[in-house]
């Protein structure tokens, strides 16, 4: 059982890019050359509010798990071209909205909303992001904000916690604002070559990877005997 939860986030991560790749097939939804056209037409007529709505959704926990708005995100970068006035524009709009979906999250948790999410089989992974955030606080915010669908996860678990709002947002503006930034500056150095980072084959790679390391470097510790959860009932991810 205890393995099976080192593996749990992960998984979860890989059955939803499966499931989302099914889905693509049964329906017969746009190659990516179709999509990158879509979302040029939608960026051209709605401009920075396509990258702003995409961000949103990316960044918000259940949902970001299956709207593919890191490739609009990516397209926005790589559609501003070498204009790095309109690259930083670009940058700060995914940031805001990635920040905005995390406050959403944040108080999804705090008021016991996030319940309704445990429906859709997120217990394990928001108990990981729980455990995280107790005992290592600020490399959880680190090691999460790369990632929209972490961070998701990572500040709802804060909300359940009954965090400081302002600590929660402080940490995670701030952390996150820098992850924003590293991933714009790469795509505008790499271009269209960066589409590759949100690929299927390099999601996959990277989940394998991160289930591999899971697998050789976790360690049980007394930590993983029992979770421990907040003494306020109300905060807590253990249900009947």
């Amino acid at each position: 059982m205890k393995f099976i939860k080192r593996l749990a986030l992960p998984l979860l991560l890989l059955g939803a890019v499966l499931m989302l790749y099914l889905i693509w097939l049964v329906l017969d939804l746009p190659a990516e050359s179709e999509l990158m056209a879509i979302a040029q037409d939608y960026y051209n007529k709605y401009g920075l509010l396509t990258v702003f709505v995409s961000a949103l959704m990316e960044g918000l926990v259940f949902v970001g798990v299956y709207y593919p708005g890191s490739l609009v995100i990516f397209l926005g970068v790589i559609f501003a071209g070498k204009d790095i006035g309109r690259v930083i524009e670009v940058v700060a709009v995914v940031d805001i909205g990635l920040e905005l979906g995390c406050i959403i999250n944040f108080f999804l948790g705090k008021y016991g909303w996030y319940r309704v999410l445990l429906k859709f089989g997120l217990k394990e992974p928001l108990q990981h992001a729980q455990q995280r955030l107790k005992h290592h606080e600020k490399t959880a915010y680190v090691m999460s904000f790369w990632q929209p669908s972490l961070a998701a996860f990572t500040s709802t678990a804060a909300g359940i916690l009954q965090l400081p709002f302002w600590r929660f947002f402080l940490f995670s503006f701030g952390i996150g604002t820098a992850w924003s930034v590293f991933w714009g500056a790469l795509i505008y150095f790499l271009g269209e070559a960066s589409l590759g980072i949100v690929g299927l084959r390099f999601v996959l790679v990277a989940l394998a990877v991160w289930i591999l390391i899971r697998l050789v470097f976790s360690k049980p510790t007394l930590q993983d005997q029992k979770i421990v959860y907040n003494s306020d009932p109300q905060s807590e991810i253990c249900l009947p």
